[in-house]
């Protein structure tokens, strides 16, 4: 309750008293008071206010929904009846098969391709005829050896050495007086290497690594001597090689001692300046020929001393052996025969 109102009621209550009792009533002076000035302030106060919150029902309206049954109705479809074609079916007329009034060779083959020098390999075949025969070919196209063989069959066959880096087998089948030929061919491996460069051996192949030795050399008007110290195969050592330029033709000395070589060179022309070569030169002989007499006199006053180097061929058939300059030469043979410059 407000201060004013308090007042208010109070005032009213004495004034009332008074009136009932009707006697004099002195009442006490009052000290004046301050007037009380009311002064209204409002004041606020937030009161709730309830609102409604409308939250919609859903209402279900069943509504009908026709459901569709499905009718079946028949209804008459001619189908045409296909009419059934008889083809006949071709008759297979047999066909004769031509028998081939010549030879034939059906197959040719070997197990290896690839061969060294020496190997073994065989060759198989089928073939139709009446008489076979297997040849080996060289390199050069030179017949090695001729097999009589069956028509169907095989045979086993030793690469050869010394024939080249190819050899060929070539088959010939004979029927009815009709030959025909098939042919072959086997690369042949080298199981070293020249020491000139496997370039120059015109593909033979060496028998082994070479040997390199003590060596003389000096050459002459008619041809060259070779000394070589060194034996590889059936070369043996300690052998002077003489190559005489106006027959491509070379023989071989045993070192059997030193000479002191005579004769009267021209001008600007010497003696052999070795004893080794001195002494073939002074007493060996080539077709019983005196060898001096075949070779004359060397552009050089003394013989070059540097190793040599030789390696044989395989299956021992020549030796190659070179000279100071690089050259090499191919001596054909064991002990003489003929020799060509191969670099």
């Amino acid at each position: 309750m407000k201060r004013s109102t308090f007042i208010l009621i109070l005032l009213v209550l004495v004034v009332g008293l008074v009136g009932c009792q009707r006697r004099e009533i002195v009442i006490p002076t009052l000290a004046q008071l301050p007037t009380i000035t009311p002064t209204f302030t409002p004041t606020f106060t937030l009161t709730p206010t309830f609102t409604p919150t409308f939250t919609p029902t859903p209402t279900f309206t069943l509504t009908a929904t026709p459901t569709l049954t499905p009718t079946l109705t028949l209804t008459n479809t001619l189908t045409p009846t296909p009419t059934l074609t008889f083809t006949p079916l071709a008759t297979n007329t047999p066909v004769p098969t031509p028998t081939p009034t010549g030879p034939v060779i059906y197959s040719f083959t070997a197990d290896n391709y690839e061969m060294r020098a020496g190997g073994v390999t065989v060759l198989r075949w089928q073939a139709l005829g009446d008489t076979a025969v297997l040849d080996q070919i060289g390199a050069a196209g030179n017949l090695l050896q001729s097999y009589s063989v069956p028509v169907t069959g095989e045979q086993a066959v030793t690469i050869p050495v010394g024939s080249g880096r190819v050899v060929t087998y070539r088959l010939t089948v004979i029927r009815q007086g009709i030959p025909t030929a098939q042919t072959l061919a086997i690369t042949v491996t080298c199981g070293y290497d020249w020491f000139f460069g496997n370039q120059y051996a015109a593909g033979a192949c060496p028998a082994n690594l070479g040997a390199i030795g003590n060596g003389r050399f000096q050459g002459f008007d008619g041809g060259m001597m070779i000394y070589l110290a060194a034996s590889t195969e059936n070369f043996p050592g300690n052998r002077v090689y003489v190559l005489f330029y106006g027959s491509s033709q070379w023989q071989a000395y045993e070192n059997v001692g030193n000479a002191t070589p005579t004769g009267s060179p021209p001008p600007g022309r010497y003696l052999p300046g070795d004893p080794i070569l001195g002494n073939v030169w002074e007493t060996g002989l080539f077709n019983g020929q005196p060898i001096k007499n075949l070779l004359q006199y060397s552009a050089t006053s003394s013989a070059d001393t540097s190793p040599r180097t030789g390696q044989v061929e395989a299956g021992g058939g020549a030796i190659y052996i070179d000279i100071p300059d690089g050259r090499v030469y191919r001596l054909q043979g064991v002990t003489g025969g003929s020799w060509t410059q191969v670099k």
